[in-house]
């Protein structure tokens, strides 16, 4: 749906919204409990949110572009996993989606052992990643309509592993959720750049390759427990240094990336 130059914007503007959605569903949750004490009405809300939004989809028109190759077949996904550009691409995924999940989840416990504070202050962390977010991909729909994703991509990887270095060797409280907002400024746009440049490598595979993305997003569900099973064993901290290797791998990704359109 759109152009090139437009795709990674337009989905970093689709995260932008979306993070707003992941803000809201708590606020709307508890004023359910609140005003009809039952948190369960929030499944009639979500039936009418999922209704409203295929209807509005529906009525959006849609000029697909087709190409004349064959319909996907497992064939057809294992020679795109055969293309280098294209696996990688698609492993950094997996690794940023699980950094994702990770920080998410681990990032409170990180502060309250750290600092020796209670729950609801390291808490705080979580928001100020999830602000750093929203802020981030709102500023990416813009930015990026101007500059080359692929740099953009450098310089992100860059900022995210500046700021995760920082939240494990600063002292200051106060200084760590500075670098944690860094570290969501980041990250925020990685995912949207990398889905883009992917599609765009092989754009009459987009299909296949979106389905690809979409299965690599089970990296979700493979890190945060092995950083939890490091963290039983070695401790919170030592547990950060599998965010680290995650932040590397897409470092050598976006590495490949502009390597890749130098020489081609």
């Amino acid at each position: 749906m759109s152009s090139e130059k437009a795709k990674a914007a337009n989905l970093s503007l689709s995260q932008f919204i979306k993070a707003i959605a992941s803000m809201l569903g708590p606020i709307i949750t508890t004023s359910l409990v609140v005003y009809f004490g039952d948190w369960k009405l929030i499944f009639p809300v979500y039936a009418i949110l999922s209704v409203a939004s295929s209807l509005w989809l529906y009525s959006v028109k849609v000029d697909e572009t087709m190409t004349e190759k064959s319909s996907a077949s497992l064939g057809t996904i294992i020679q795109l996993l055969k293309n280098r550009f294209i696996l990688i691409m698609i492993m950094s995924v997996f690794m940023m989606v699980g950094f994702d999940v990770a920080m998410n989840s681990n990032i409170a416990n990180y502060l309250q052992t750290r600092f020796d504070i209670n729950l609801e202050t390291a808490s705080l962390g979580i928001s100020i990643y999830f602000a750093a977010l929203m802020i981030g991909r709102l500023a990416g729909a813009v930015m990026l309509r101007k500059l080359d994703a692929k740099y953009f991509l450098v310089i992100s990887t860059i900022l995210t592993l500046l700021g995760l270095a920082g939240i494990i060797f600063v002292d200051d409280l106060f200084t760590v959720q500075i670098l944690i907002f860094i570290t969501g400024l980041g990250f925020a746009n990685l995912f949207p750049i990398i889905f883009a440049i992917t599609v765009e490598s092989r754009p009459e595979y987009a299909n296949e390759i979106s389905g690809l993305i979409i299965f690599f997003v089970c990296g979700g569900a493979v890190i945060p427990p092995l950083m939890g099973l490091i963290s039983q064993h070695y401790g919170v901290s030592l547990s950060f240094g599998v965010l680290v290797l995650c932040i590397l791998y897409v470092g050598f990704a976006a590495w490949y990336a502009l390597k890749s359109r130098k020489t081609a």
